[in-house]
């Protein structure tokens, strides 16, 4: 990579980078109708550079799989099939627009059911997730697999039945105990996302901006 592309890659993207969260952070605590103008001229570009990321990421998709299916490589029946129907897709939405009964029915009939088929497949890879945490070997883990037992008696239909104010506590256990556990994640999440970002922005996070060679 030549110094100039190295140049425009490393500091040219950082200044976007500045502009455009300055904007965000502006218009969030600020009143300004100007700043507001900005944002959403920048989250405008943002959906155009998103869509034309999509486009691109269909062509290499297809150049791939056309390869694919020529060499009569492994799985190529599957990737003829989703060129097949990435293209009916694309006709149908444009044809019939993407909220026409048409589209919506046929989406609701492919897609939704086979997200449901494939999450409840997921069941089993949770099934054997939780046997690998909760193996009680330490105090950490036997608190994890009290607690978590808790939640799963408390919820059980019967014991609702034998103690009507089994669900108070479980949604007690959810809105307080639960829930302090999960802001503290995500404030932990949030400041790491601000230092990730500053270490971005500084450079010391390269290959985020995929500036890896020295100007």
């Amino acid at each position: 990579m030549s110094a100039t592309l190295t140049y425009i890659r490393t500091y040219l993207v950082r200044v976007i980078l500045i502009i455009a969260a300055l904007s965000g952070l502006v218009t969030w605590y600020f009143v300004s109708p100007q700043a507001d103008a900005i944002a959403n001229e920048l989250q405008i570009w943002n959906t155009a550079a998103a869509s034309w990321t999509l486009f691109v990421g269909i062509i290499t998709i297809f150049s791939h799989y056309i390869r694919s299916v020529m060499k009569r490589e492994r799985y190529w029946p599957y990737q003829l099939y989703a060129m097949i129907l990435m293209v009916l897709w694309c006709i149908m939405g444009v044809w019939s627009g993407l909220y026409s009964n048409l589209y919506q029915t046929a989406y609701l009939s492919t897609k939704i059911t086979l997200h449901i088929a494939i999450l409840g497949q997921l069941i089993f890879f949770f099934i054997s997730g939780v046997y690998r945490t909760f193996r009680i070997k330490t105090a950490r883990t036997l608190l994890y697999a009290f607690l978590a037992l808790i939640m799963v008696v408390l919820n059980a239909p019967w014991m609702q039945w034998i103690f009507p104010n089994a669900e108070k506590v479980t949604f007690w256990l959810l809105n307080n105990v639960g829930m302090s556990g999960e802001r503290t994640l995500a404030i932990t999440g949030g400041i790491g996302g601000v230092v990730l970002s500053i270490r971005i922005l500084l450079g010391l996070e390269k290959g985020a901006l995929r500036a890896t060679e020295e100007i």
